[in-house]
Parts: C-alpha cells; structure tokens; sequence
C-alpha cells in the first residue's frame, strides 16, 4: 500500500490529469472489490493474433481479457476527447499521459491478481483521418447503416480526400432522400434541411464510404426519446498484452475516436 501511495503522490500536477486520478482509484477498487463485469465486442472490430491463447485459457482469464479490451477502448476515447476539448499545442502529448496513466493503474490493479497486463497505444501524430466506412478502413463496408429509428439529427461530413461520389442517404418507409459530395471540404445537414425532404422516423446511410476519408459526425435523437451522438475522426490501433501462469495473448484492437 505504501508503493501504491508513493506512486500516486509522484503523479503529474496536471489539470487533465489530476482530474482523471478519482476515476480510476475508483476503477481500480471496483476491480478488487467485485470483479469485472463480462463485455461483448464485436469480433470484427479486433485483430486477435493471440486467439488460440485465449480459448486455451481458463473462463476466468477470457473474461479478465475482454474487460481490459473494453475499459482500453472506453479510456482510449475518454483521453481522446479530454485533450482534444482542451486544445492548444500540448493535445497529442496530454493524451498520451492521460494513457500512461491509465497503462499504470491497469498493470498495478492486475498484478494483485497475480497477472501481467501491459496497454500500448498509438496517437494521431500523422495519422491519415478514417474512412467513411463502417471500421473507418478503406477495406471496411463502405454501404452502412449510422443511425436508425431517428427523430431529430444534425449530419457534419468534413471530406479530407475523395476519389468518387459519396452518399448519405435518409431513409423512411416510403422514400429515400440523398446528398452527395464530391469534393474536399465540410458540409452540415441540418434537422431543418432533413426535414424539408423526408419525414422522421429516418435511418441515416453512408454509400460509398471507402472512397473518402475524413471526419464527420451525427449528433440527435430517436423516435424513443434517446439522445445521441456518432463520431469518427480517427482509428487508433492499442495492443493488449495479457498473461498470467495458464495463458498469454496479444491483441490489437482498433478503436474510432471520439466515439
């Protein structure tokens, strides 16, 4: 405990980051107290070079892999949207503390349980916008479904590169209303534009997603009253390492920040 305490007491004095501490001591005593809690993610979402590893281990280890994957991709957006809602020219670099930090605490909280967990991650320094695909990959389905059952939205589409058409088509029962960009550049559709076209309740379809790149976002509401938001600028790649005395893997699993 003293080890612990010494450790956090020589944290960095940073404001992002002195406000992260409280989350993740409560992160880290949730973990000891009670256990994980078993998350589903997709498995076309990860790149899981350590599979065979994985179903060779016990339930217990796959359940502690797959909760690690989650809280990594959780934390990943969370850092992305703290340094990015901050600004100035130390954003890539609070990020990437705002990460140590969470790298530490997840080592210290397994090693309790006598297991080894190390998170690596990348930034954006660099790094090409994602797609407008449904993994933000070129390779990724470039025909997809973002929002569905919608009442109310706000579409953002900020183009970087084009090389063809790309679509967003609203959809209700009875029609089908669609924008198309072809150039470089940001556009917004407003609930005002969507409205004077097509009535709610809308789907909300990107066509054509792998033939550009770049950022966008759909913020508003469904038929149910759930507000909501759908985001993507990038696609940062974290690699899991875990192992303990039965099994060890490594996994890399792209992540879409902010969202």
């Amino acid at each position: 405990m003293k080890m612990v305490v010494s450790m956090i007491n020589k944290m960095t004095t940073s404001k992002m980051i002195r406000n992260q501490d409280a989350q993740f001591m409560l992160l880290g005593a949730f973990i000891i107290a009670i256990g994980l809690t078993v998350v589903t993610i997709m498995l076309s979402s990860i790149i899981f070079e350590g599979n065979k590893a994985i179903m060779a281990g016990s339930d217990e280890s796959k359940t502690d892999m797959v909760n690690v994957m989650q809280m990594a991709q959780d934390e990943i957006r969370n850092a992305y949207r703290n340094s990015t809602t901050l600004g100035g020219d130390d954003t890539i670099n609070n990020f990437n503390i705002h990460m140590r930090e969470f790298g530490n605490y997840m080592s210290l909280i397994y090693a309790v349980h006598g297991e080894v967990v190390t998170v690596t991650w990348e930034d954006w320094n660099d790094k090409e916008y994602a797609y407008f695909t449904d993994n933000g990959a070129v390779n990724g389905m470039p025909d997809w479904i973002v929002a569905e059952n919608t009442q109310n939205s706000t579409i953002m589409v900020n183009i970087t590169n084009i090389s063809g058409p790309l679509n967003v088509n609203v959809i209700n029962a009875t029609k089908i209303w669609q924008k198309d960009f072809s150039f470089p550049g940001m556009s917004i559709i407003s609930d005002d534009d969507i409205k004077a076209n097509i009535n709610p309740p809308y789907s909300i379809k990107f066509i054509n997603g792998s033939n550009a790149n770049g950022k966008y976002s759909v913020t508003g509401n469904t038929v149910y009253g759930r507000n909501f938001i759908y985001a993507r600028d990038y696609v940062l790649n974290t690699t899991i390492t875990f192992s303990n005395s039965k099994v060890s893997a490594n996994v890399t699993v792209p992540i879409s920040v902010p969202w």
